[in-house]
């Protein structure tokens, strides 16, 4: 695999992810949180998988890759999703039952046996988990990828779809598409990689969140005002 790719998919999910800190500190939604928490996990798994590639395989990098890109990634996107198509309180609800699957899943990743010697293992068999990962956990992931991919891609559709129907904000309808392409792409990469083809994978999630940072910058809060994050105009002092 090009290790450059993992490395580039780092870098432009943490500066999304910088983007979206930024939009939360200024409006407080609870969306743009979930969504930050999402990118950095996005940040971080993508780090990893670099370090993985570029140096020696070693299991607490591994169990990092695995626990914040192959189990989480999908799930804290479809959680920010469901704060803006859910009733509040529902989302408030399934946002309780996803930290206590986080909690519950990172002590099983961090404490659990592997199966196999990673060293003794083929790069398809790192890439699939499968021989190694327990089957339970290994289900974990399965679902916390297929539900969270569904909540963020069924959602941005879905939004997408309201603002057609509407025939109004444009600008909102083409954001959206761009999100739900971006998150279609993402989820490809984790189908490749579970079938043991890493460089379309690594491509598919850089793309991905490229597609989807400029779905996020195209929405019309911030682009048509766009500035570097943090960086506010000084308050006037009342006179």
């Amino acid at each position: 695999m090009n290790v450059a790719i993992p490395l580039a998919t780092s870098v432009v999910s943490f500066l999304f992810a910088l983007s979206m800190l930024d939009q939360f500190l200024e409006r407080r939604r609870p969306y743009q949180l979930v969504w930050t928490i999402g990118l950095a996990l996005y940040c971080l798994a993508s780090l990893m998988q670099f370090v993985r590639e570029a140096f020696q395989i070693s299991e607490p990098v591994f169990r990092v890759w695995y626990f914040t890109g192959a189990m989480l990634v999908p799930a804290y996107l479809g959680m920010g999703t469901m704060y803006l198509v859910a009733w509040r309180k529902a989302a408030h609800g399934l946002m309780i039952a996803l930290a206590v699957v986080t909690a519950v899943g990172g002590v099983l990743v961090f404490t659990l046996p592997l199966e196999h010697d990673l060293a003794t293992l083929s790069a398809e068999e790192v890439l699939t988990g499968r021989g190694y990962i327990p089957v339970g956990l290994r289900l974990m992931t399965v679902a916390l990828n297929v539900l969270g991919t569904l909540a963020f891609v069924g959602g941005a559709l879905y939004s997408a779809w309201v603002f057609w129907r509407r025939r109004t904000m444009g600008y909102r309808l083409l954001s959206t598409t761009l999100i739900a392409v971006g998150g279609l792409a993402s989820a490809a990469g984790g189908t490749l990689e579970g079938i043991g083809l890493p460089e379309p994978h690594a491509l598919a999630l850089l793309l991905g969140v490229i597609i989807m940072y400029i779905g996020f910058m195209r929405s019309s809060e911030v682009f048509t005002v766009y500035r570097l994050p943090f960086r506010r105009p000084a308050k006037q002092a009342p006179s």
